[in-house]
């Protein structure tokens, strides 16, 4: 039976909540369902006097068209703080309402709202006769933004999450890329470092291009924006993300076209997912100042445990004594530093957001200007990111049938870049070189200079740091300008001219203190870069839309469209080194040239494409696009994206049940092609030429001549995703509960690949570009938005969205070659730690499976032959293939970097003036390569170790699974091998936001119409086994097939900010 639960008089709780047992079962997890009911008394108006209060109800019931009850209607009588909420079948009552005349407000999100006049007599229950609310269609069109268009989630054939203003705005983040993170199901989105300003990696169901870009293509406001192009545009260390120019204060919604049809539209460039974005209009009416901002610190999350002085000066004689040298330290107990180089290195960090914006207008001219500042110092030293921005968007009614317009963002980024991930113990990378770097030295020494590792060329963390200097600084500007015209009534003409331009200057200079550097000749120390990049990128559309009257059963949208693009993009870059000085840090102040060099690239795209959105009697929906491209980076030019969608809405069929919770159902299919051009190969197609070659002439001499590079293939064409997509639509109880679910699989064909070429062909690249590969990825995708509880008046409320994607990926097809048999077999492509073959998923971990540690002399001698005379304490490796040794074919898959499942929850809760947002998100199933561990657990060298080793294999020690401390490591202990391999699952509490807003009585006299303060912390609590800093991480963000490794990451941080809202 469902359980009745009401809240006393008085409590300010105004709600009655429905629960079967089941549903209660899980009121904790958010996936609850509550049906308001007649509410409590109200507390009547402050201007009404004592001697007129009487128990007089105002009682009725609201209706839709079908004359069925609507249950959580708000009915309110204006002007007062009176009201009430429906109950499941739609009657409400007011109590305590005193004499006189008001007007009745009723309204529901999606429907128009109603009003009615009402007389209300001393003692007299007032009846009111029904009140039906229409739907609002016009609302409902606005709700989901699709390629050239809107569409209400209703008419939805496709398969299309949408990411609210809220959602984004809570999150404290540079882009809104990453705040896309845990907010819509099938994408998955990872922060691969927490460098400020970094890219980030977004893969919509999946990663389909094994060579290519994985990322989707971004629609803003109308402009293509691919965030591939950081990876073109570095020129040094520096790789910004385009897509940190835009404010996310200033973005409305977010639209992701995940299924082939959504996505068709696009053709060429959306085999990877599209995201629509669209930024915030202005709205008829009075100006609307409004300020937004917010100021925090960022911490590290947690530091890893390393050995100290002492306990680092025993493990290295310990090492070198096993490894037949002489101790490194004469005496473990009285050492001089015990430097923690983590303290050293990583700080509190501030991060800060301004954002004023202006808005308004009238019916013709509407406006939307905003500037802001944002500043994110980083958790490390000399590290940071900051952002200036100006948003215009204007719209101007010209006449009765023309209007004109602009979207315009314009920005100037700076980021510091000093930072280095990924380099090798002798370049220290500064995050692992932080860790390595011993604990028995000071990071200056007495005279003032940078000290360094006595025992090896390792450099000096805190030194790297400060004396590099490298700043980018990008100036973009994304925007378009458009203007539209009716032909007829239905028929209308829009023309828009965009624009992506974009700047980069970065500059790079090492002093001559450089503790790298400081063992080398005067002569060549300090060294500078200098890179400069422009790229601009024009788009120019012309599209008509057409909307016949075809009565009231049949809906149709008509639109037919051309594109040009075309893209420029120049770099150039020199560098040199010998400074006599660092305060002339200029590339003429140097003595040695070490090189230049300039690149210029264009291409283009032209386009036509068509589409038709088809509606019987609300019930029966189709779509079909279709769109021809014609691209200048292959010379087959030309290709073709069809699409086509189908959705029924069972609820709307007459033998469909009406007394039932049910309000929406529908179920959708569809299948599209689309294209992947982003391939890192513009000019594969042609074959390359060196000069400088020498050849034997006649007689003996020798002739110069050319040789070649590469080989061409003028066969090349871009890569194509075919996707099937069955979705079920369904909303409960007038839509307080709805629910998504898709089912989809995506073939990736024709993906390029470098295939061996014949010595013979006297090319210095011994390869050549192909379309040969085939990726699979399939899932399932689950939506949940729940409003649980729905009070009045400023009542208690609970909502809950959650979401969860499980994809799975596969290696189709890599081709074929012939072996050293002389046999035909399937191709494999093995990397140094992971192997791309046939039948498993991109990028899963390719290395030795350790089966535990040697104990004894007679088991070593029983045990297949490993090179390098191992000992007791030694690892021990598994003999794959049976062989009777331990050599590179005994390799074997040994973890997976691909989750199984992502997920993301928000639970909003509201009471009178408070507000509190929890945001959990989770990856599960994943694994992590810990390549920071395999450096610091080797106990092979003099670098740090982490704690673990303290427990490492000695004679008196022999239950542990560390092996012994020995110099150079002649087992190979160290090798790539399962034991670094660890599990990468997490949870974690993204964000937690609480805000009050202040009551309109306590600031009206300011002039402020409403003001909000709140606290918000980021990356608060993470759940993990993994041992590292952070389990999002990925050292190589843009491959596919060498993610999921932890080699150097700038960590994730912590943050706690304070802010408010304005509005004036």
């Amino acid at each position: 039976m469902p359980l009745s639960l009401q809240f006393p008089h008085g409590s300010g709780f105004r709600s009655r909540l429905w629960l079967t047992p089941a549903v209660g079962g899980v009121l904790l997890s958010g996936l609850t369902l509550a049906l308001p009911a007649a509410a409590t008394a109200a507390t009547p108006s402050a201007k009404r006097t004592a001697a007129a209060l009487v128990n007089s109800p105002v009682s009725g019931r609201v209706v839709d068209a079908k004359g069925e009850g609507l249950p959580g209607v708000t009915v309110l009588l204006e002007g007062t703080t009176l009201g009430s909420a429906t109950d499941a079948s739609g009657a409400y009552t007011i109590s305590n309402v005193p004499a006189g005349s008001y007007t009745l407000v009723i309204s529901s999100v999606g429907f128009t709202t109603s009003r009615q006049a009402i007389t209300v007599v001393d003692g007299q229950p007032t009846q009111v006769s029904s009140i039906t609310l229409n739907e609002d269609t016009q609302a409902l069109k606005e709700v989901v933004v699709v390629g050239y268009g809107t569409l209400s989630r209703q008419e939805l054939t496709t398969s299309v999450a949408s990411v609210s203003a809220p959602q984004i705005e809570r999150q404290r983040v540079a882009g809104f890329d990453q705040a896309l993170q845990g907010q819509a199901p099938g994408v998955q989105v990872t922060a691969p470092t927490g460098a400020p300003g970094a890219g980030i990696n977004v893969r919509i169901r999946g990663n389909s291009s094994i060579t290519g870009s994985n990322s989707p293509l971004y629609v803003i406001d109308g402009v293509p924006v691919l965030p591939t192009y950081d990876r073109e545009l570095s020129v040094g260390n520096q790789k910004p993300n385009p897509l940190n120019s835009i404010n996310p204060a200033d973005i409305e919604s977010i639209d992701v076209l995940k299924d082939g049809a959504a996505a068709a539209i696009y053709g060429v460039r959306a085999a990877n997912g599209v995201v629509v974005v669209t930024t915030k209009r202005g709205k008829s009416g009075k100006p609307q100042v409004g300020l937004n901002a917010y100021y925090g610190v960022q911490q590290l999350r947690k530091k890893l445990d390393v050995l100290n002085a002492r306990q680092f000066a025993e493990y290295y004689n310990e090492s070198q004594i096993n490894g037949g040298a002489a101790p490194g330290f004469a005496d473990v107990n009285n050492l001089p530093y015990d430097t923690d180089w983590q303290d050293e290195v990583y700080r509190t960090a501030a991060i800060q957001n301004y954002q004023l914006n202006v808005s308004g207008g009238t019916d013709k001219t509407r406006y939307y200007v905003a500037g802001g500042y944002f500043k994110q110092d980083g958790i490390i030293l000399n590290s940071g990111f900051d952002r200036f921005n100006f948003k215009l968007n204007f719209d101007q009614q010209a006449g009765t049938k023309f209007r004109i317009g602009t979207n315009m963002n314009m920005s100037r980024t700076n980021t510091n870049g000093s930072v280095r991930s990924e380099l090798g113990l002798g370049n220290s990378g500064t995050v692992l070189g932080t860790l390595a770097q011993i604990p028995t030295i000071p990071v200056r020494d007495a005279n003032g200079v940078y000290a360094t590792n006595p025992f090896s060329l390792s450099d000096n963390p805190v030194g790297n740091l400060l004396e590099t200097n490298n700043k980018a600084i990008t100036n973009q500007v994304i925007g378009n300008l458009y203007g539209e015209y009716d032909i007829l009534k239905n028929l209308k003409f829009r023309s828009s001219l965009g624009i992506d331009f974009r700047t980069q200057l970065e500059n790079e200079f090492i002093t001559r203190n450089y503790p790298g550097t400081s063992r080398a000749d005067a002569s060549t120390r300090g060294s500078g870069r200098t890179g400069t990049t422009q790229q601009t990128i024009w788009l120019w559309e012309n599209t008509v839309t057409y909307n016949p009257n075809l009565g009231e059963k049949h809906s149709l949208q008509l639109l037919a469209g051309q594109s040009v693009q075309e893209s420029n993009r120049f770099a150039s870059n020199a560098s040199v080194r010998g400074y006599a000085s660092n305060a002339v840090p200029y590339l003429s102040a140097g003595t040695e040239r070490l090189g230049t060099s300039s690149y210029e690239e264009e291409w283009g795209l032209t386009s036509l494409f068509a589409r038709a959105i088809y509606s019987f009697d609300d019930r029966y929906l189709a779509t079909l696009s279709l769109r021809q491209d014609g691209t200048s980076r292959f010379d087959q030019h030309y290709g073709y994206f069809p699409a086509v969608a189908l959705g029924w809405r069972i609820s709307k069929e007459s033998f469909f049940p009406q007394n039932t919770p049910v309000s929406d159902l529908k179920v959708r299919g569809s299948f599209g092609i689309n294209g992947n051009q982003e391939l890192g190969y513009t000019y594969q197609r042609f074959s390359a030429y060196s000069a400088g070659s020498n050849y034997a002439g006649s007689a003996g001499t020798i002739q110069g001549g050319i040789r070649p590079d590469r080989i061409g293939n003028r066969d090349l064409k871009w890569e194509t995703s075919k996707q099937y997509d069955l979705g079920l639509d369904l909303g409960l109880f007038n839509d307080r509960l709805t629910f998504n679910f898709d089912a989809y699989r995506k073939r990736s064909n024709n993906l390029l690949l470098s295939v061996p070429l014949a010595p013979s062909t006297g090319a210095e690249q011994l390869s050549i570009i192909q379309n040969v590969g085939t990726v699979e990825n399939k899932g399932l995708e689950f939506a949940l938005a729940t409003t649980n509880v729905q009070g009045e008046n400023g009542g208690f409320n609970w909502s809950t969205n959650l979401n969860a994607s499980l994809n799975r990926n596969k290696v189709i097809d890599l081709g074929t070659l012939v072996n050293d048999q002389n046999q035909l077999v399937d191709r494999t492509i093995i990397n140094s730690n992971s192997i791309t073959k046939k039948g498993q998923p991109l990028g899963v971990f390719y290395g030795h499976q350790v089966q535990g540690i040697f104990q004894s002399a007679d088991e070593i001698k029983a045990a297949p032959t490993q090179p390098g005379n191992p000992k007791p304490g030694d690892i021990r490796f598994v003999d794959v293939n049976g062989d009777g040794k331990i050599n590179n074919d005994d390799r074997t898959i040994i973890g997976n970097p691909n989750p199984k499942v992502i997920a993301g929850v928000t639970n909003t809760f509201t009471f009178k003036g408070l507000d509190l947002s929890v945001f959990f998100q989770g990856s599960f199933g994943n694994d992590i390569y810990n390549a920071n561990r395999q450096a610091l657990e080797s106990l092979t060298g003099p670098v740090n170790q982490l704690t673990t080793v303290l427990d490492r294999w000695t004679p008196s020690n022999t239950n542990t699974n560390i092996p012994r401390a020995v110099f150079n490591d002649p087992n190979g202990n160290g090798r790539f091998s399962s034991r670094w391999i660890e599990d990468g699952s997490y949870v974690r509490l993204k964000n937690l936001t609480l805000g009050y807003t202040l009551p309109t009585t306590l600031i009206n006299k300011a002039r402020i119409a409403s003001l909000r303060v709140y606290v918000s912390g980021q990356n608060l609590i993470t759940w993990t086994d993994y041992s590292g800093y952070d389990p999002e991480v990925s050292a190589d963000p843009f491959s596919s097939t060498s993610i999921g490794r932890d080699f150097g990451v700038y960590p994730q941080s912590r943050t706690y900010t304070v802010g408010l809202n304005a509005n004036f």
